[in-house]
């Protein structure tokens, strides 16, 4: 059930979509809802600096200070190098206490300015993986700041109309997602610091897996964010960032902003992109996209697993989390495949499976919302293995994410308990199972909190002030200690919590030391770069000494004991993971052979060591395509072990030969950051007539940021101090009565008596907002001289009682002899996923008399509510799986039609997803049902058949229908009901029962081009779908209305923005006097 709300006249909307904005003056939230929410909740400041515009809560002033000490040294940055010098406006930013996990820019916009959301901090564990510390907001920022730097670069006819209308649209937002997010992610380890994905052997070696199992033969439609190959980062974000890295290393990064220049003075931006590319690069994208195709087949580097590497689970879904039990050797696996829901499954050591569930729920009441992979950390048995916990991120009632501890019944898979209100991400249940230990974030801060598991009290572990990320922690064998990852100035590094509660390093390196898990009292297993590429490895915690255990291909992720002499671990295997165990006995022998002196004992990396780093085009020979990032990896890596190539002795006396080295030394296996070359058994010839003196070298200096020993602190922050030119209470009016969207327009129509001497229309549309959307308006004027009469809209939106928004409007509309009043006033908010709206409508349609009628005035006013219920998972390949959908929407009208009838509306609709046929995965089953009654209606006033909106056809027949309704039921809201095979004709009814079945396949294409016909933008064909069908509906309990048929669809995406599907579709009617009907058809 919808009314038209003040629609805008269409005309109008074509004078707007030749200014190629999306709308004239409209009114909506400006901020999600739980954002919005916390701005209504907090108390708000507003910190202006040079460069920035920065709004906060005043209890994360702290926070705000820090992210702009980081972001503004990244603008000024990223203005230095754009092309243009010319001033631009302060950087618009929000930070707010929501937990979102998400930050974004949204481009200047009708009616909306340019602007930056942040949150307070993260609580996903996949952001340590992606190298961004949950707490490191600032390197969000400087990711965010790409993105509105880029968008800023308006010059040209559009900076003129932007700064007079106060603003249509950026010119760069046509550029498409992959070039917007691959510059933002390529910069975003190049802005002070080397941090992020460009740094991160997780990201790199989700690239890596992906080119080696297409053998580096990939295609322009990898950049598609839609690309399920890629899942679940997207093309946009991991192909971008590859793409522009080539781009900017074969070509300087001089030319990415020169481009960025090009598009931001274009006259028709959305056309001809790829010329523009031609005009800077000299060739066009799909020209310039072969080149780096040619570049990863060169360096690809086919790596196999070793022969002691063993498969136990061939197929572990795109994206995986891993646990085992050191005790029986049983592991847990929670997976999503692009065939496949997310499962929890555990088996046994041997491999047979106990059982495997899907977690999502479906019904309402349900425990929790949503649960996926990528949300859940600290996954860990209790030690007797009868439980299995994880933290799963969930949904809270206002669409924020909160973290819940679950007990999982590690026989049965049933989910026995669940602790609410974990601000972070998981750890490690205790030795005795009474507490779990988990990573709570506050503001910028990371803590271990230890949770007593019966009365809910909270002990804070550690005690970091502010600016720390941690990673989950994991218990000793005895109870007392704990081990964890802090991300340094370097990286993520291993810290250990001694009984008493002191912390020391046991890594001080950043090679990406993380997953720490402990194999006995004093040996850990844990994850480590070795070159460019995390592997498993094993430390003796008393002597910091450590063993490489895996040489896996291309990733490893989640390694865990089992038993004391093997581990399994999630192993990338193309664009998948698998499950894979490796032995453990040569790395612990290799540590209980190697001496363990002091000086051989420290995870460093030292100042003797950057003298042996390789040069990136040694790099080359020994990772797989590497980028910049990946080149300084290798770097770090290479001083972590001294290459015998490159063994010059800081302060330079002679190069240390390989056997000099000893075996240790070679295979990199037990030879760390900061070890002293260990001098040659024979001494140097020296002249026979000179002395030789045997004097010892000085001891090596120690980099302090490199100390094992030092104080365990969080890293300083990157970035100079902010001059803070004000910093106030916000005021709720601020830029309220200055419009930031002011359109003048006028259009002419043929005159539809004679076609000469067309009208002329004209009008102004006006909207304005306060900076943080608590109250918004809309203006909408407009006079024609065929009327000759004005229209008017009006609109204003409320945000004060966030979650609730409120809107209200009225409008007098002119149009084809007829005047409409029409006034709303409603209230929406969303309870989790569920959206809820109710409010009142009034509708006022006059009819002005003729020759052959009176006038005609119908009039329809009443309350509407309407609530939407939906649970339900999919998968990328198959669509929703399992799903619930249920919706419910009333109306009531007094004195409806300006009769003297009360008229009701009720609709009650149940929708069902099911996987399809066994064994395939691209098909699933949905069934619906729905009834709608229009209790003290006149007859006919529901519609049942017709086409749907956005949706054009080629019919075989003439549309036809039952008669069409009296102006006195006209108010200007329809009542409607779709059915299927009915496309061209609509039955009338009061009411009516429908049922439907369509049962979907999905050929999977994923294919795309860099361009279409070198003007248009690029085009990815995802899938080809068949689908069958069976409709019927019963209108007033006593016609049955049924169709079977069938439908080919061919879904694609142009400029990775907009959505089209091109389809036919065949229905034969069981009605008498109907024949079969061929629909050829266009959605969009």
């Amino acid at each position: 059930m919808s009314a038209s709300r003040g629609p805008a006249r269409q005309p109008a909307i074509l004078a707007c979509l030749l200014l190629l904005t999306s709308g004239c003056a409209f009114v909506a939230p400006r901020f999600p809802q739980n954002v919005q929410a916390s701005f209504a909740r907090d108390e708000m400041h507003k910190l202006t600096t040079r460069s920035l515009e920065l709004y906060y809560p005043v209890h994360l002033r702290a926070t705000a200070l820090r992210v702009a000490a980081r972001m503004e040294g990244c603008v000024d940055r990223l203005r230095t190098d754009a092309w243009s010098k010319a001033e631009r406006k302060r950087v618009l930013v929000y930070l707010t206490s929501a937990d979102f996990n998400n930050a974004y820019v949204q481009s200047e916009f009708a009616s909306t300015p340019q602007q930056m959301v942040l949150p307070q901090h993260m609580t996903l564990e996949q952001f340590n993986l992606l190298g961004l510390g949950e707490t490191e907001i600032g390197d969000v920022a400087c990711h965010e700041s790409v993105h509105y730097v880029q968008m800023q670069q308006v010059g040209g006819i559009w900076n003129v109309l932007n700064k007079v209308t106060g603003g249509l649209f950026q010119p760069n937002i046509f550029t498409e997602s992959w070039f917007l997010e691959g510059l933002a992610t390529y910069y975003e380890g190049r802005l002070g610091k080397d941090t992020g994905r460009p740094h991160s052997p997780v990201w790199s070696g989700w690239w890596e897996g992906a080119v080696q199992a297409r053998k580096g033969e990939l295609n322009p439609g990898y950049l598609s964010p839609e690309n399920r190959a890629l899942d679940p980062f997207g093309g946009n974000y991991l192909t971008g960032m590859n793409f522009v890295e080539y781009l900017a290393k074969t070509y300087g990064e001089k030319r990415l902003w020169k481009l960025v220049d090009e598009q931001g003075s274009s006259l028709f931006p959305p056309l001809a992109v790829t010329l523009r590319f031609k005009r800077v690069y000299g060739k066009d994208i799909g020209s310039l996209f072969s080149e780096f195709e040619e570049s990863l087949q060169k360096h690809l580097a086919n790596r196999e697993r070793p022969a002691t590497q063993q498969v136990l689970v061939p197929e572990a879904g795109y994206f995986s989390r891993l646990a085992a039990n050191p005790l029986d050797g049983s592991s847990a696996l929670l997976s999503v495949g692009r065939e496949q829901i997310t499962h929890l499954t555990v088996r046994e050591r041997d491999g047979r499976e106990r059982f495997s569930r899907a977690l999502v729920q479906l019904l309402p009441g349900r425990r929790w919302v949503v649960a996926s992979p990528s949300l859940v950390s600290g996954m860990t048995f209790s030690r007797d293995g009868q439980w299995l916990y994880l933290v799963s991120a969930d949904v809270d009632s206002v669409g924020s994410y909160i973290g819940k501890l679950w007990r999982v019944d590690a026989r049965t898979g049933d989910v026995v308990r669940l602790w609410d209100d974990l601000e972070g991400m998981g750890g490690d249940v205790t030795v005795d199972g009474r507490s779990y230990v988990f990573v709570e974030v506050r503001g910028d801060a990371a803590n271990l909190v230890r949770l007593d598991l019966e009365t809910g009290q909270r002990e804070r572990l550690t005690d970091f002030k502010a600016h720390t990320a941690l990673g989950t922690p994991v218990t000793s064998p005895d109870g007392g200690r704990y081990v964890f990852p802090l991300e340094g100035a370097e990286g993520w590094d291993l810290v250990l919590r001694e009984p008493d509660g002191s912390l020391r390093w046991l890594t001080r390196d950043g090679l990406f030391n993380y997953s720490p898990r402990w194999l006995d009292d004093d040996h850990l297993v844990f994850l480590r770069e070795h070159e460019g590429r995390l592997q498993a490895h094993v430390m003796t915690v008393s002597t910091r000494r450590i063993a490489r255990v895996t040489d896996a291909p291309i990733l490893v992720l989640d390694v865990a004991p089992v038993g004391g002499d093997a581990v399994v671990f999630l192993n990338r295997d193309g664009t998948n993971f698998t499950v894979d165990r490796a032995p453990l006995t040569e790395a612990l022998a290799e540590l209980r052979a190697t001496p363990e002196s002091p000086s051989q004992s420290v995870a460093t990396a030292s100042a003797l060591a950057t003298a042996s780093a390789p040069t990136a085009s040694q790099a080359t020979e020994s990772a797989f395509a590497p980028t910049a990032s990946q080149a300084s990896e290798a770097a770090a890596s290479a001083r972590s072990t001294p290459s015998p190539e490159a063994g010059a002795v800081a302060g330079g006396t002679a190069s240390v030969s390989p056997s000099a080295q000893g075996t240790d030394a070679q295979d990199g296996f037990v030879t760390f950051p900061g070890q002293p070359a260990v001098p040659t058994d024979a001494p140097t010839q020296a002249p026979s007539d000179a002395p030789v003196a045997q004097v010892a070298p000085p001891p090596l200096p120690v980099d302090p940021a490199h100390d094992v020993e030092a104080p365990v602190t969080p890293p300083a922050v990157v970035g100079r101090a902010v001059d803070v030119l004000t910093d106030e209470p916000y005021s709720p009016l601020e830029g309220f009565f200055i419009p930031n969207y002011r359109v003048p327009y006028f259009y002419t129509v043929p005159n539809d008596v004679d076609g000469e001497d067309p009208y002329l229309a004209a009008g102004i549309s006006i909207a304005g907002q306060d900076r943080l959307g608590f109250n918004a308006y809309a203006l909408t004027l407009t006079y024609d001289t065929k009327e000759e009469q004005p229209s008017v809209s009006f609109a204003y939106g409320n945000a004060l009682l966030s979650p609730f928004y409120i809107q209200v409007s009225a409008s007098r509309l002119r149009e084809n002899d007829r005047t409409d009043l029409q006034a709303t006033a409603f209230a929406s908010r969303t309870f989790w996923t569920t959206p809820v709206s109710f409010g009142v409508l009034a509708l006022d349609r006059r009819f002005d008399a003729t020759d052959r009628r009176p006038a005609i005035t119908t009039r329809l006013i009443g309350p509407e509510v309407a609530a939407s219920y939906f649970a339900g998972e999919g998968t990328s390949y198959g669509g929703t799986q399992r799903g619930l959908g249920l919706s419910v929407s009333g109306g009531l009208f007094p004195k409806a039609f300006t009769l003297d009838s009360t008229v009701g509306d009720v609709r009650l609709g149940v929708d069902g997803y099911l996987g399809g046929l066994p064994f395939t995965g691209k098909d699933n089953l949905q069934l619906s049902v729905a009834g709608r009654a229009l209790p003290g209606a006149p007859d006919g006033l529901l519609e049942v058949g017709g086409i749907l909106p956005g949706e054009a056809f080629f019919i075989n027949r003439d549309s036809t229908d039952e008669g069409g309704l009296p102006l006195q039921l006209q108010p200007g809201l329809a009542f409607s009901e779709y059915l299927r095979g009915y496309e061209d004709h609509t039955f009338r009814a009061r009411n009516v029962l429908l049922a439907n079945a369509r049962y979907r396949y999905r050929f999977i294409i994923d294919y795309g081009w860099a361009s279409t016909l070198w003007v248009l933008p690029s085009l990815f064909v995802s899938q080809v779908e068949l689908d069958g069908f069976g409709s019927i509906a019963r209108t007033d309990n006593r016609d049955n209305h049924a169709a079977v048929g069938g439908m080919a669809t061919l879904r694609l995406t142009m400029g990775q923005a907009y959505a089209l599907a091109f389809f036919y579709q065949y229905a034969h009617r069981f009605d008498d006097g109907f024949g079969d009907l061929h629909l050829i058809g266009l959605t969009f």
